[in-house]
């Protein structure tokens, strides 16, 4: 993901948008529960969830494939 789409990416994440991405032909999905205030990153396989009450908690927080979310962002598809 490149830096234009990075940023696109990121605020649609904190407007509470629902987003689907694929890191090594593995589904993931971001969410928000609103009433809950907060964020979820959840892998598809076997709904695997972490949840975070802010988006930069998730980003910095949470984990695919045991490395930060932040920096697996130039490999997410």
């Amino acid at each position: 993901m490149d830096e234009k789409v990075w940023k696109e990416f990121k605020e649609a994440i904190e407007e509470g948008q629902e987003l689907a991405f694929d890191y090594k032909d593995e589904e993931w999905w971001i969410s928000r529960v609103p009433e809950e205030k907060s964020f979820l990153l959840t892998r598809s396989r076997d709904s695997f969830t972490q949840a975070f009450k802010t988006s930069d908690e998730l980003f910095n927080n949470g984990i695919i494939y045991e490395k930060p979310f932040i920096d697996r962002i130039k490999e997410i598809e």
